[in-house]
């Protein structure tokens, strides 16, 4: 089994609460955490447009985001802080290990800037629990 990852679902994904769009982006999402959380060694590629998780979400249709724009802002600072490119292959625990070495508090504040979630605190929390080495 292999994942498909925009670059920003990194972070959304060691973040993820059960929260979304819609229950069937909720339901996909949760099976695709349970099976990184079951498997570290699970394989990701990163994508340049909708990935395993867009698949389900309601903002998409025939492969493409309706907030296309706003989210590329998103990949592109996420590609630059975890230094990612699509085509790049790497395990669930490899984006672990690039999330705690390379995206620092402040770097999350400048690479999630204008994301909705991102008042929620569940990424922020995530993202300390790793540094903390609790996740």
């Amino acid at each position: 089994m292999k994942f498909s990852f925009r670059p920003h679902h990194f972070l959304c994904t060691l973040g993820f609460q059960g929260m979304g769009y819609s229950p069937e982006f909720i339901e996909n999402y949760t099976h695709i955490v349970e099976a990184l959380q079951d498997n570290e060694e699970l394989l990701i590629e990163v994508v340049a447009g909708a990935d395993s998780i867009c698949t389900a979400c309601p903002h998409q249709g025939g492969g493409v985001c309706r907030t296309e724009d706003k989210i590329r802002g998103l990949d592109d600072r996420h590609a630059q802080v975890l230094g990612i490119v699509p085509g790049d292959v790497l395990s669930w625990k490899m984006g672990k290990n690039r999330l705690k070495e390379n995206m620092t508090l402040d770097a999350f504040h400048k690479a999630c800037e204008g994301c909705q979630w991102k008042s929620s605190g569940v990424c922020e929390e995530a993202l300390q629990k790793l540094h903390n080495g609790a996740l």
